[in-house]
């Protein structure tokens, strides 16, 4: 009777340890040799292997569902990890497809085929149109309920899965495109489970409430970065000192940041009794940075921001595309964001002459 118990209990405790999860992939001809990484959401890599005789495979246990990335250089596909998953993974497919017997990949998969699918029509009606030589208006008119059929995917992708961790991923990838305001993100995050464990759900939402603490009005936020002579420089060295303050988040590589220098040094050397013109180095190379202040003769001041910065100004700011320039009062309120070319020139003249 005892060894009885014994042998029942142990086929309980098997019955109970969680199984490992299985990936097995075929990455074909072309990715022979290369390297696989599982990788999660916020970069983390989990694991690598290098693709034998065509294929792949990984093993492993997962402390809760995952959602993580297979990538071997420009090919990347999500898949759903949970422990005692059967994953399979074909690389010579475009896109890409993982599946799981009827599982959550399939359907994760379905969403994104779909996606794909209305993507590559896009595209291939808008190249066409372009090689037509139609004005952007009329491309932009005729694709205008091709974007809403797409845009569609995704919401119904969410809905349908508001209770899973298809719909949070979804919503991570979306997020920028669909939801343009803090509120509206912030009543679907509401509504989505696991939305708060997506990195790039909470990376939008992030930008967004800087977004919203930094808009039109506002009081200044303050952070720190390098003064061109390499010592601690604070942007509350130059906002909010009586003077109109003219911010220019930029960087060496960007040609549009390029394309502002001159209307920038114009401002500058037209009212510097009455303006400061300041950029906000970001997203850069020092030694770059400086190279482009000698090169196209900025004289007005800067604040260098390196990367790892204990601030981040951009983030502060909400600043997610370059260049962004922005006006601040002489009390250091923001009077306006997105200022560019003759047109950025006409309203700070206009502010000054108030």
């Amino acid at each position: 009777m005892k060894r009885l118990f014994i042998l029942a209990a142990s086929a309980m405790l098997l019955a109970c340890t969680p199984k490992e999860y299985s990936i097995n992939g075929h990455a074909g001809a072309n990715y022979e040799g290369k390297t696989v990484y599982l990788v999660q959401l916020d970069g983390n890599v989990l694991d690598s292997c290098v693709v034998t005789n065509e294929d792949f495979a990984f093993k492993g246990m997962a402390e809760e569902q995952i959602v993580c990335n297979l990538v071997s250089g420009w090919m990347k596909t999500p898949v759903l990890i949970k422990n005692g998953a059967d994953i399979k993974v074909d690389f010579t497919t475009v896109p890409a497809m993982a599946y799981d017997n009827g599982g959550m990949n399939d359907q994760l998969y379905s969403i994104i085929k779909n996606l794909t699918d209305a993507r590559v029509a896009l595209i291939n009606k808008e190249d066409s149109m372009r090689d037509a030589n139609a004005s952007p208006q009329a491309i932009d008119l005729a694709t205008r309920a091709d974007y809403d059929a797409m845009y569609d995917i995704y919401r119904k992708g969410i809905t349908d899965n508001k209770d899973n961790i298809i719909g949070a991923y979804i919503l991570g990838v979306s997020a920028k495109a669909l939801y343009p305001s803090l509120h509206q993100l912030d009543s679907m995050m509401n509504e989505v489970k696991y939305a708060k464990d997506m990195p790039n759900v909470m990376k939008v939402y992030n930008s967004l409430k800087a977004l919203e603490a930094t808009k039109e009005g506002a009081k200044y936020t303050d952070f720190t970065g390098l003064g061109l002579d390499g010592k601690e420089s604070k942007f509350s060295d130059y906002v909010g000192k009586g003077k109109f303050v003219l911010v220019d988040f930029w960087a060496s590589w960007c040609g549009p940041c390029k394309a502002e220098i001159p209307n920038l040094i114009e401002l500058h050397e037209k009212y510097g009794d009455k303006l400061v013109v300041l950029g906000i180095n970001v997203f850069d190379d020092e030694s770059k940075f400086k190279a482009t202040l000698e090169a196209e003769g900025i004289k007005y001041p800067q604040i260098f921001i390196p990367k790892n910065n204990k601030d981040d100004a951009a983030k502060l700011y909400g600043v997610t595309g370059i260049p962004q320039i922005m006006l601040f009062s002489p009390e250091g309120n923001i009077i306006q964001r997105g200022l560019r070319g003759k047109e950025m020139i006409k309203f700070v003249e206009e502010q000054l002459n108030k």
